[in-house]
């Protein structure tokens, strides 16, 4: 009786002791190349370098170059809309983290959460060497969409897709 206690305290204890699903994704590296990614959808987000953020609907993209890492952020919103997108690259060219958020003007009372399960980026120089933010990039996200409505008696859905960006820094 007391080796089945253990057993049933120590699962919960594993259950419950921070590992989550999340675990720190390992995408890879980044491809310094002019390729774009031409498999999966035809449409591709366009994000532009802007010095202010009062044409946001077209696609706005924002880099920090500093020694240790670039961030990528992007952001679009056309008033009905709205996608943000982060990308961190340490000086290895390696993926260190990609964040990705969608909103609607829909207001149902349902919660979703974005998880990025692959990415795929090529850039077409390496910023760290020439300490430069002029950059053509090009992404290809896989997003895992998990919708958990309001009402309980429905199911949470989840689904994959792809999301495909193109950044312009020039």
């Amino acid at each position: 009786m007391r080796k089945t206690q253990y057993i049933i305290i120590s699962i919960f204890f594993l259950n419950c002791s921070g590992i989550s699903n999340q675990e720190k994704q390992n995408f890879g590296k980044v491809k310094i190349d002019h390729e774009t990614f031409a498999q999966y959808p035809e449409f591709e987000n366009l994000f532009i370098c802007k010095d202010s953020v009062e044409d946001i609907d077209n696609g706005y993209s924002k880099i920090e170059l500093n020694i240790d890492n670039i961030k990528i952020l992007n952001s679009k919103n056309d008033g009905y809309e709205s996608t943000q997108i982060e990308i961190k690259i340490d000086k290895n060219l390696k993926i260190d983290n990609v964040n990705y958020s969608y909103s609607d003007d829909v207001e149902d009372g349902s919660k979703t959460e974005y998880q990025v399960i692959d990415a795929k980026i090529n850039i077409n120089t390496n910023p760290f060497l020439q300490d430069s933010k002029q950059i053509t990039a090009y992404y290809l996200l896989k997003i895992r969409e998990i919708n958990i409505p309001s009402e309980f008696w429905n199911f949470k859905k989840v689904t994959e897709y792809y999301f495909k960006g193109k950044i312009e820094c020039k």
